[in-house]
């Protein structure tokens, strides 16, 4: 068996901050940020956007490319460093709001690797038989943990929501090459 990605999601809040705003707080330039990052705004949660709210947009909009229900998923894997609350995590806040029952949800808090993690751990489970499809999600408020005065970070990091959903493909044999 093997996974192959049947949709892919994503969210970006609505609130963009754009270099010209940090020009106009610090002391920066555009030019400087995009020199040295490439970025040229970055996306904001809005006040009470959450990290779950985020990652549920994705993951919708994920299952809706891949044509499938909530009730498919047997697996949900978040990976944050922003989680709503320590418990629960965010993969079961996530479960709990798709209304996926009876497999198994939960979080990977592995700063900037996390979703890689995440889908590693899918990506396994998916092969070896226990799950025929799964959701892999990251997702970050980062603007909550930011020091937005601080020129070396602030300039870095917003906000936002990735998703893929993985499903279990029978292997398939190797055709001669002709």
């Amino acid at each position: 068996m093997f996974a192959r990605i049947a949709g892919t999601g994503s969210y970006l809040p609505a609130h963009i901050v754009t270099n010209a705003d940090f020009e106009a707080r610090m002391d920066t330039t555009d030019a400087w940020i995009r020199e040295r990052t490439g970025i040229e705004r970055r996306h904001m949660a809005a006040p009470g956007e959450t990290t779950v709210d985020m990652a549920e947009h994705a993951a919708r909009r994920a299952l809706e490319a891949a044509g499938l229900t909530p009730d498919k998923i047997d697996l949900i894997i978040v990976g944050t460093t922003t989680p709503d609350l320590v418990f629960p995590n965010c993969g079961v806040l996530l479960q709990g709001r798709l209304g996926c029952r009876g497999g198994p949800a939960f979080s990977v808090e592995a700063a900037c690797s996390g979703f890689i993690y995440a889908l590693s751990i899918a990506d396994k489970f998916v092969r070896s038989g226990e799950s025929k499809c799964a959701l892999v999600v990251g997702s970050e408020t980062l603007s909550r943990i930011t020091d937005h005065n601080d020129r070396g970070t602030a300039i870095l990091f917003g906000d936002g929501a990735g998703a893929v959903v993985l499903v279990r493909m029978p292997k398939r044999a190797c055709s001669p090459r002709t």
